[in-house]
């Protein structure tokens, strides 16, 4: 059994989001994907960005609001929104005393391979 705990893991700051890292898990597994752990702070919003990985976000603690392209919810608990590469999306917390949390978990696509010509 691996166990990483919430108080050992470091936490970054990054696309105004405080986050904690679970995969890759150095020793333990390589996943084809990574995972986060992003916790936006109350009334803050992550930075506007898109990115070349496919992205799923799993709402976890907190309320706000969503937007992926020029689409635009409110999200809750239990949420689970898949946001596809290249896709600009930022994330608001609406709180004006709770954190709100979600896991990201993202990949790249593989590569079709070339058909013969």
């Amino acid at each position: 059994m691996h166990v990483k705990t919430d108080a050992a893991d470091v936490r970054i700051r990054k696309n105004g989001c405080d986050i904690r890292e679970l995969y890759p898990w150095q020793g333990v597994v390589a996943p084809p994907w990574n995972s986060t752990l992003c916790s936006i702070r109350p009334t803050e919003s992550s930075t506007p960005h898109g990115h070349a990985t496919d992205e799923t976000f799993i709402f976890v603690s907190g309320q706000g609001h969503l937007r992926v392209g020029t689409e635009h919810r409110p999200i809750t608990p239990g949420d689970v929104v898949y946001i596809p590469h290249g896709t600009d999306h930022q994330v608001t917390n609406t709180s004006e005393t709770d954190p709100l949390t979600f896991v990201s978990i993202y990949w790249l696509q593989p590569v079709a391979p070339a058909e013969d010509a």
